[in-house]
């Protein structure tokens, strides 16, 4: 099985040195890690475990058919146990020469921000003036939206309270209509209903009067009454 253990540094230039056929690399010479070698450790490591859980099977087996069986048993674990070893060995090493192109690749990669920073900080600063005049930008547009929001408000306000104002106008001229109109239907009203009293009171005298010449004609002597007495309208 593999594993993604990391070595403290110090762990790491100890075990390069040792594995390193011509000692120490200059410091100007560094080695490049050879990733594809811990893949073939690793490999390596996984096959010796796998054989030896294999063969401590098989052994463990056979074991039972001898007369001392737990001597028997006890040589194929430590067999194991030394071929473990050897297979955790070549994980130690195939987790070294990883650690290392992972130390590697971490220094490039902060050399090379060291090296763009400079370029890095123009960047931003012009990324930050440009943003700033943005928004500045922006904020004036918005002001000046704004600006012509309130005049709009303004002038529609000013425009609704003049046609309220005339419209108000018109509704009381309409009311003085109206109530110029009521007070002439009242007084044609009332002028028609003393029209009928007076032609009511006349019609009442003229029957009155009728029946009275009616009585005289009545009586003996009497001259023939009138056709009509009523008045006319």
């Amino acid at each position: 099985m593999r594993r993604s253990r990391l070595f403290p540094l110090s762990c790491l230039a100890t075990l390069m040195f040792a594995l390193s056929p011509a000692g120490p690399a200059r410091a100007d010479e560094a080695p490049v890690p050879d990733l594809a070698r811990a893949a073939t450790l690793h490999s390596d490591a996984s096959a010796i475990r796998e054989a030896a859980t294999l063969r401590f099977s098989d052994e463990e087996i056979a074991c039972y058919a001898r007369f001392l069986v737990n001597r028997c048993i006890d040589q194929a674990r430590e067999r194991r146990v030394e071929a473990i070893r050897r297979a955790r060995a070549l994980d130690t090493e195939a987790d070294a020469i990883e650690l290392a192109e992972k130390n590697r690749r971490f220094t490039e990669r902060m050399d090379e921000q060291a090296a763009n920073a400079p370029q890095k900080a123009i960047e931003r600063a012009e990324l930050e003036a440009k943003n700033r005049a943005d928004s500045e930008a922006r904020l004036r547009q918005l002001s000046e939206k704004d600006a012509d929001r309130v005049r709009r408000e303004q002038d529609a306000k000013t425009r609704g309270m003049l046609e309220a104002e005339a419209r108000h106008r018109h509704e009381a001229e309409q009311a003085r209509r109206r109530a110029d109109e009521a007070t002439a239907a009242a007084q044609r009203a009332e002028q028609a209903r003393s029209d009928r009293e007076d032609y009511d009171e006349r019609a009442r005298k003229a029957a009155e009067k009728k029946a009275e010449q009616e009585k005289k004609n009545a009586a003996p002597g009497a001259k023939p009454a009138a056709d009509s007495l009523l008045p006319t309208r």
